[in-house]
C-alpha cells in the first residue's frame, strides 16, 4: 500500500521540478546571468600582424586588442609611459609585421612622443658637434637626451674655463636612426693644474677637427669618437 502512495506522489513532484526549471531558464533569458564575458582572445581568430610602423599607440592598441594580442610598449628613456597616446608613434616592432600571433600572444613596440619624432624628421643625419660649447650641445640633443652618453675629458686644446665637444660618434652626415645612441667627448682645461700630460711634461689630446684642419689626428684615427 505504501508504495502504491510513493508513486503517486512521485508524478506531481516531477511536474513541480520540471516547472521550476523552465521559470529559471525564463528569467536569465530575460535578464541575464552571472557568467564570465569571454574574452577577446578567446574570441579572436589568429591574423598577421600588421604595420604599426609611425601608428600611435591608441591605433596600436586598437589593432592588437582586435587579434586579441598584449601590447608591451617602451620608450627611448626606457619607460611604458605615454602622457597623450595619439602623440606617441611606434618605429620600432617585434615579431614584425605580417607574422601570424596566435591569440594571447604579445607585440612589442619601442615608440617616440611628437616632440622627439619631430627632432629626428628635422636632423636625417648626425651634425659636426665638434667644437660647441656644452651648453649648446645640451640645448640641442635636449629633446632625444635620453640617448647621448657624454664624457668628461682633460684637453689643452680647449680655453681655460671652458668646456667644449672635442669628439663625436656617429661621425658628421652619418644618417641618425631613431633611438640610436649618440656618444660625446666634452673636453675640459684647468691650467696651471691640469694633469692632462700625466706628469710627463706634454700633453695628452684626444681632440678631433679643432686644430687640424677638419682632418683627424693620428690617435684618433680609429677611435669611435673621431
Amino acid at each position: 500500500m505504501a508504495s502504491k502512495k510513493t508513486a503517486n506522489l512521485a508524478g506531481p513532484i516531477i511536474v513541480v521540478l520540471l516547472v521550476v526549471a523552465g521559470c529559471q531558464k525564463l528569467v536569465s533569458s530575460v535578464f541575464g546571468d552571472d557568467e564570465q564575458p569571454v574574452s577577446s582572445a578567446a574570441t579572436a581568430t589568429p591574423g598577421p600582424l600588421p604595420d604599426l610602423a609611425k601608428k600611435t599607440l591608441v591605433e596600436a592598441e586598437n589593432a592588437t586588442d582586435a587579434l586579441g594580442l598584449e601590447l608591451l610598449t617602451n620608450s627611448l628613456d626606457n619607460s611604458s609611459y605615454c602622457r597623450d597616446k595619439t602623440d606617441c608613434f611606434i618605429y620600432r616592432m617585434s615579431p614584425k609585421a605580417g607574422t601570424v600571433v596566435q591569440p594571447g600572444g604579445k607585440v612589442a613596440v619601442k615608440f617616440v612622443t611628437g616632440t622627439e619624432w619631430a627632432f629626428y624628421r628635422k636632423h636625417r643625419t648626425m651634425p659636426k658637434v665638434v667644437g660647441w660649447s656644452e651648453d649648446k650641445a645640451d640645448s640641442f640633443f635636449e629633446p632625444v637626451r635620453w640617448t647621448v652618453d657624454d664624457t668628461l675629458r682633460e684637453s689643452s686644446s680647449v680655453p681655460e674655463g671652458v668646456h667644449k665637444v672635442i669628439a663625436q660618434s656617429p661621425r658628421p652626415g652619418t644618417r641618425l636612426r631613431i633611438g640610436q645612441t649618440i656618444k660625446l667627448v666634452i673636453g675640459y682645461n684647468l691650467g696651471s693644474t691640469s694633469s692632462a700630460g700625466g706628469g710627463g711634461g706634454g700633453s695628452w689630446n684626444v681632440d678631433v677637427n679643432v686644430n687640424h684642419g677638419g682632418g683627424e689626428s693620428r690617435f684618433c684615427s680609429k677611435r669611435w669618437w673621431c
